[in-house]
């Protein structure tokens, strides 16, 4: 397969009329400084952007193709924006690696990760491999963005290794970000989870939620906060007769987060379990979640956590597998590794 689409992006292999965009990116002092193959002392503009583009040609001339050097067209416009790769590393043929270049008009506008995606699903459905690696310089923050929001995760700090191109310069520390075809297989679900249905226009004012026997009393509700990428969320007691024993909260929306994390979150006090009551709360937010038009409400659990997991068969929900916890994820920092993952639809 030698072209591939996004929504709005045309990545097909270079050719030579395509030199005038190779040239801008290697006359970029932005853009060349933190890359691997541009900018090195002793080199020009002209000859980085010859050698990048010979380079270019000849892999697309192998066989088999080892390497993809894509030219990334804007399908709106037909302008070329910049370079996106994909290649086996390794001896095995079950690795491989993706790396990308944009122009600096084009930044920020979310087309490295529109592209990132469709270079994952390549390396996974198409090349077979196991596992995708992405290299940068410790020091790009924009790239590691990137790969965090397309659910890599860091694996390795190699120090000294990217070149120094300043007179007298210290060579930069390389970090490597890498993600599992079973990691890939979640984000999927995660992606797909954003495509849902969700309404949020206000807390609502909500009904006695009670099923006679235990009830729900809202005591916080808490508004999304963009920065730490929090949703909005309604915290409730569960309570027994005139006694609390426990809490659960409902977090409205989706986000890649949320799937690690879960919607529902709830605890029983140490004497009041066994008896079922975490799963009578979770039922109890089903009108809850249906005002706000959510279909589906995942409960995440420690997989040493048994009698969570127990709570979440009873209740006959799906379950969507187990997920490695990423390390920057504050779950993680408290000694959370590993998390079943399921789903509560409301049906």
């Amino acid at each position: 397969m030698q072209h591939l689409e996004t929504d709005r992006l045309s990545l097909r292999p270079f050719e030579e009329k395509d030199y005038p965009l190779i040239l801008k990116i290697s006359s970029d002092p932005e853009t060349v400084k933190y890359l691997y193959f541009w900018g090195h002392p002793g080199t020009t503009p002209e000859s980085d952007a010859h050698r990048f583009l010979s380079h270019a040609l000849k892999e697309w001339a192998r066989t088999p193709i080892q390497m993809r050097e894509y030219c990334l067209v804007l399908k709106e416009t037909g302008e070329t924006i910049g370079d996106g790769s994909v290649e086996y590393v390794g001896k095995d043929g079950k690795t491989a690696e993706i790396g990308w270049i944009l122009l600096p008009q084009y930044r920020g506008k979310g087309y490295v990760t529109e592209m990132g995606k469709e270079l994952l699903r390549f390396a996974f459905q198409e090349m077979g491999v196991e596992k995708v690696i992405a290299h940068c310089d410790e020091r790009n923050m924009p790239s590691q963005r990137v790969m965090l929001r397309l659910g890599m995760e860091k694996s390795e700090l190699t120090y000294g290794v990217r070149p120094a191109k300043e007179e007298n310069g210290v060579p930069g520390d390389e970090l490597t970000y890498a993600i599992t075809r079973e990691q890939y297989r979640h984000m999927l679900k995660a992606w797909e989870m954003q495509t849902l249905p969700c309404v949020f226009s206000g807390f609502k004012d909500l009904p006695d939620l009670t099923d006679g026997e235990i009830r729900l009393i809202c005591h916080t509700k808490t508004p999304a906060d963009p920065v730490k990428k929090y949703v909005p969320a309604y915290h409730f007691y569960i309570a027994l007769g005139s006694e609390v024993i426990g809490k659960i909260d409902l977090r409205i929306g989706y986000t890649p987060g949320l799937y690690v994390g879960g919607n529902i979150g709830y605890t029983v006090d140490e004497k009041y379990r066994g008896r079922g009551f975490a799963g009578k709360a979770c039922r109890l937010l089903l009108p809850v979640m249906r005002y706000h038009q959510m279909k589906i409400a995942l409960i995440t659990n420690d997989v040493r956590n048994t009698a969570s997991r127990r709570v979440c068969e009873k209740l006959g929900l799906a379950h969507w597998g187990q997920m490695k916890v990423p390390y920057d994820n504050d779950m993680y920092s408290r000694g959370i590794y590993r998390v079943n993952i399921y789903a509560m639809e409301d049906k």
